[in-house]
């Protein structure tokens, strides 16, 4: 009988866990485009795209999503695991293809506001990794 409750218990909270991680994502993804920090490249689209999604995982974030919304933009949905001490954070990363130039716009939000544990903000972390493979592209 404590066992049944138990497991019962378990259920809901992994299932209530779960609809509150898609519900999450679904914000960030819905979120105002011109949301987070920007910086603007001259570099080839299709090659920001590529440095976009390997400096993604190479933060340590897992891709959720990463898709092609229209002919000139591209999003990345980018989530961290959740830990004993965090419950993570989510990344969104869009480009957009404005002919010579493509900016590149980071929104980092926290699952939860008062998860004190969370990094918080990978903004930096993705846009210096992008920049690093444009460098390594120049020499």
């Amino acid at each position: 009988m404590k066992n049944t409750i138990l497991f019962s218990l378990f259920l809901i909270l992994s299932i209530n866990m779960g609809l509150a991680q898609q519900n999450g994502i679904n914000k960030i993804r819905s979120a105002p485009l011109h949301s987070g920090e920007s910086r603007t490249y001259q570099a080839p689209y299709k090659d920001l795209v590529k440095y976009a999604r390997q400096s993604v995982t190479e933060s340590g974030l897992i891709i959720e999503s990463s898709e092609k919304i229209d002919d000139t933009t591209y999003m990345i949905i980018g989530k961290a695991k959740t830990s004993a001490f965090s419950w993570g954070e989510l990344v969104r990363v869009v480009l957009i293809d404005n002919v010579e130039k493509v900016t590149v716009r980071v929104y980092s939000k926290r699952r939860l506001k008062l998860n004190l544990a969370a990094k918080g903000n990978y903004t930096q972390t993705i846009l210096s990794n992008i920049e690093a493979k444009l460098d390594f592209e120049l020499e």
